[in-house]
């Protein structure tokens, strides 16, 4: 009794449930002199005490329920004896001892011990939830009184504002509108000075004060200092952000300064100014009217802009190439003069490949870079009557005129070539490509929105084909493009639905026939379209985002999978595919560490696998995610290795262990001599590497044979064995070698 007594003091003075946990734990367990201790409380296990590192998760939730042996690696078998926390807690406070069972006494004791710890994890929480009850009624009384001024000051500012907007409306003269909105500004901050600067169009790009309201009516926004407005301005113009700073930094009670800046037509305009007095930190809130006030001199300055401005508002910023508006009008002016010309119009609609992971892991800084360089290659490979525009994104268009679709293609295929070639963007080599598609106007009468949605149906289709690839418009294309649609939104509901499967083929030692691993291989079975082959979803998941939720639950499930295997065979390792969008993903390395933890498997045993093209999209980058995840202990493989993309050079640097040589090298029922050279070539490099080589889509004997001839030592392919369902698989792995087809 003395000894429960002692451990209530001390559990129900910990400070919070996991102290209280702990403490348990581990007193529990030296009071039996048990070697290792936990509690399982809503499916998950805490305080973990005794196990090291790898904690057995599973095998402690299976033993929650009523005693039995536990498996703890490093010490062995070991008794263990769940104790009920008591009603409403729903776990368990569980021992584990070597040598011996416990016996009744101290069993009884330990019983004692988890219905002391359930009291104090239920007073615990009855003491916190009142704790938030009663900070959550002064919070609410303090903002009521809050919410009463500034209601009132939100009624003025409404006001005031619709006031400026009625003006605008009425196309009154523009120094009323800034004057109003100055005045209206200064009478909602008390009276305070305001002043509105604008910067000159010519290239000096001085300030000017345009508008100014105040006490004397001055432009006094600056304080004792005349220049005060013309350098807050221009900070605020430059940063693109609302400033709010002390008028003398060494002086910071002489009042601060807001300055908001404007923009008109996209371009950085001017900002408006007030001077407060008092420091910084009281002036949150009229921070956020001076910036409502600024957007409406960037509404009046817009509506009042000359006709140089129009035209800017007709050309993209970043590019300097003309916008989707001004594209179709002059795509409409051809269309309409076409019958006195002696050809058709050619449309062309370029979607950038592997842009979106370039922007995402240099910044958007370098992507416009990346933009504005490929919109210079692109007008190095047209004629100069055509016209070449940024319709958005990383999409272009080419228009041109009197071009027969051979023209087109040759023009598009010039332009994939030229787009290929590495850019140098914020002082690397970048890789990307492009996808074309081609529409041309036809002998009836033609419209612009019809012929470049024509196209980009055309692009889709280029595409879902593969990297790099011209395709000229079909009408049967338009009932894809739907299907295409129709399938995206399906897309959206299967991974909820669990409309996903994985099936598994295995990694095989060519030499003794041994299964050494498994690729896990998802597949879409739809109730609505059938079974789904991945080449037509996974672009549409990737080019969607829903690549990342996905590749999750692969990783999530295979792992799982592959640790039940290795019960019966410990050595099984397990390769995952991953996309470019998974490996930029910030959150991506600890996704696996998460995926691996709740299965239980080591790191070593899992290999990712990534293609080539994603690697070589930026390598300098790839180079970087890589080194982090090796650092978790997983293995890393290049996927259809040999299609045209590494270098040496690359190769070298990037931290991988494996190799898959692409199956278009062995495709060939009989291997040729230049076949078998080229694997070779592979098979010897990466030896020299120390990688492991594998080779993909073994069919036949014969290429069985020749690989083995050639020193490949792994290989995968419906000869050896088809992808498999994990029910169908699991007496293949406890024989331990492949079947083989006929």
């Amino acid at each position: 009794m003395h000894q429960l007594t002692d451990y209530f003091a001390v559990v129900t003075a910990a400070a919070d449930e996991p102290a209280a946990i702990a403490l348990a734990v581990e007193r529990a367990a030296e009071l039996v002199d048990a070697e290792v201790g936990a509690v399982v409380l809503h499916e998950q296990v805490h305080g973990a005490w005794g196990f090291g590192p790898d904690v057995p998760v599973q095998a402690l939730l299976a033993i929650a329920p009523g005693p039995g042996m536990l498996a703890v690696r490093g010490l062995g078998d070991l008794h263990a004896v769940p104790n009920d926390l008591g009603a409403g807690l729903g776990g368990a406070l569980i021992v584990g001892r070597l040598d011996e069972p416990l016996d009744a006494e101290e069993r009884q004791v330990l019983r004692g011990m988890a219905r002391v710890l359930g009291l104090a994890l239920r007073s615990i929480r009855v003491l916190g939830a009142e704790r938030t009850v009663r900070a959550e009624r002064e919070r609410e009384a303090a903002e009521r009184l809050v919410l009463l001024e500034q209601a009132r000051t939100r009624g003025m500012l409404v006001e005031t504002l619709l006031t400026i907007q009625r003006e605008i409306s009425n196309r009154r003269p523009l120094p009323e509108i800034l004057d109003a909105v100055t005045s209206g500004t200064a009478a909602l901050l008390g009276g305070v000075p305001v002043a509105l600067v604008l910067a000159e169009t010519d290239r000096s790009r001085r300030l000017t004060v345009a508008s100014a309201s105040g006490p004397d009516g001055s432009d006094g926004a600056g304080g004792a200092d005349p220049e005060g407005p013309h350098l807050a301005a221009r900070e605020a113009m430059t940063t693109g952000t609302v400033l709010m700073r002390p008028v003398d930094p060494d002086r910071p009670d002489r009042g601060t300064v807001i300055a908001a800046p404007f923009r008109v037509t996209g371009e950085m305009a001017g900002s408006l100014i007030a001077q407060l007095p008092g420091a910084a930190d009281r002036y949150a809130e009229q921070r956020d009217q001076l910036a409502a006030f600024a957007q409406q001199v960037s509404l009046a300055l817009t509506d009042a802009r000359t006709v140089e401005a129009v035209r800017e508002a007709h050309h993209d910023a970043v590019t300097g190439l003309p916008n989707r508006g001004l594209f179709l009008q002059i795509f409409n002016r051809v269309l309409a003069a076409r019958a006195a010309t002696t050809g058709p119009a050619s449309v062309l609609f370029i979607d950038l490949d592997r842009f979106k992971a370039v922007n995402d892991s240099l910044g958007h800084e370098a992507g416009d870079q990346l933009l504005a360089a490929v919109a210079g290659r692109l007008r190095g490979c047209v004629r100069a009557d055509d016209t070449t525009a940024r319709l958005g994104g990383d999409e272009f268009a080419v228009l041109m005129n009197n071009s027969p679709v051979e023209t087109a293609v040759d023009v598009a295929e010039r332009a994939i070539a030229a787009i290929k070639e590495p850019f140098r963007i914020s002082g690397r080599d970048v890789f990307i490509g492009a996808s074309i598609g081609v529409a041309v106007s036809g002998a009836a009468a033609a419209d612009s929105d019809v012929l470049l949605h024509q196209a980009d149906v055309a692009m889709y289709r280029a595409k879902k084909e593969g990297p790099g690839r011209v395709v000229v418009y079909e009408p049967h294309m338009h009932a894809e493009a739907l299907n295409y649609l129709s399938l995206r939104g399906d897309l959206r509901q299967a991974l909820q639905a669990g409309e996903f499967r994985l099936q598994y083929q295995p990694l095989v030692r060519l030499d003794t026939g041994e299964i050494t691993g498994v690729e896990a291989l998802i597949r879409w079975d739809s109730p609505v379209r059938g079974p789904v082959p991945p080449a037509d979803f996974i672009p549409i998941a990737e080019e969607s985002g829903l690549i990342v939720e996905i590749g999750q639950w692969v990783l999530e499930t295979s792992a799982a999978q592959a640790a039940a295997w290795r019960q019966v065979r410990p050595e099984l390792t397990l390769n995952v595919n991953v996309s470019g969008h998974q490996l930029m993903h910030p959150r991506f390395a600890a996704d696996v560490t998460r995926a691996l933890a709740v299965a239980g498997l080591p790191s070593s045993a899992m290999t990712l696998e990534l293609t080539e093209s994603v690697l070589m999209s930026d390598p300098q980058a790839a180079v970087a995610s890589l080194a982090g995840l090796r650092e978790l202990g997983v293995r890393l493989s290049i996927d259809d290795f040999g299609t045209g993309y590494s270098s040496l050079a690359y190769l070298r640097e990037l931290p991988v262990d494996e190799l898959k040589i692409d199956r278009a090298f062995i495709a060939r029922a009989e291997l040729t001599g230049e076949d078998l050279a080229l694997v070779r070539t592979i098979v010897d490099l990466g030896h020299i590497l120390g990688l492991r080589v594998v080779a993909e889509g073994i069919e036949n004997a014969a290429q069985l044979d020749a690989l083995r001839r050639l020193g490949c030592c792994y290989g995968q392919g419906y000869h050896l064995c088809r992808p498999t369902d994990p029910a169908d698989l699991a007496g293949l792995l406890r024989r331990g070698s492949a079947a083989r087809a006929a």
